[in-house]
């Protein structure tokens, strides 16, 4: 079965990624979740719920996986951590697809991504402890913005998030201008 990668640190917004997790959920993808924490170690979302990561960090092998999702939150105390980023990077330099929401794209240009790659974000200039990592030339003031093999979107936009990344790991048709319709209108069902 082919995995896809969550990587989950304190402050990580879980209703950025509750509808991408959902869909993947009897898919032919399996939801790996990790954290750059110590194994046994739980992991406390924004809105205070808990997780016990399957994995730490350093047990990723980027290879047994198709993508990396990295959720928004307040990732600041992560963006010198070599481990993370380096992570991070691995998969970039491997072409595989990274999905990153609202702050999580700061951790893409500790990872030196965003110089590379035209991106969006839910940070401005003026989060002044992002300013070192964040390549501001390559910002675009769109909702989701998709490029190489990276797809980014600000914070209220996740389920076009989800969307994008769907249709780069081919569960949902390229061409299906709305598959997730389910969760943007209401309905009786």
């Amino acid at each position: 079965m082919k995995k896809v990668l969550l990587f989950v640190y304190d402050s990580f917004a879980e209703f950025e990624i509750s509808i991408l997790i959902t869909c993947l959920n009897g898919s032919d993808y399996e939801l790996v979740t990790c954290s750059p924490y110590s194994s046994g170690r739980a992991v406390t979302s924004a809105g205070k719920l808990k997780i016990m990561p399957d994995i730490t960090i350093n047990e990723v092998d980027p290879d047994d996986y198709a993508a990396l999702i990295i959720p928004g939150g307040n990732p600041y105390h992560l963006l010198e951590d070599t481990s993370v980023t380096n992570m991070i990077r691995t998969f970039f330099d491997s072409h595989k697809l990274i999905g990153a929401i609202c702050g999580g794209p700061a951790l893409l240009g500790a990872a030196g991504i965003l110089n590379h790659v035209k991106y969006t974000a839910s940070l401005t200039q003026d989060d002044t402890q992002y300013l070192p990592v964040m390549n501001w030339d390559n910002k675009e003031e769109e909702h989701l913005v998709t490029g190489q093999n990276v797809v980014t979107a600000t914070g209220s936009n996740y389920v076009i998030f989800a969307e994008e990344v769907l249709r780069h790991l081919n569960i949902v048709p390229a061409e299906e201008k709305s598959p997730l319709q389910y969760f943007k209108e209401p309905s009786m069902s």
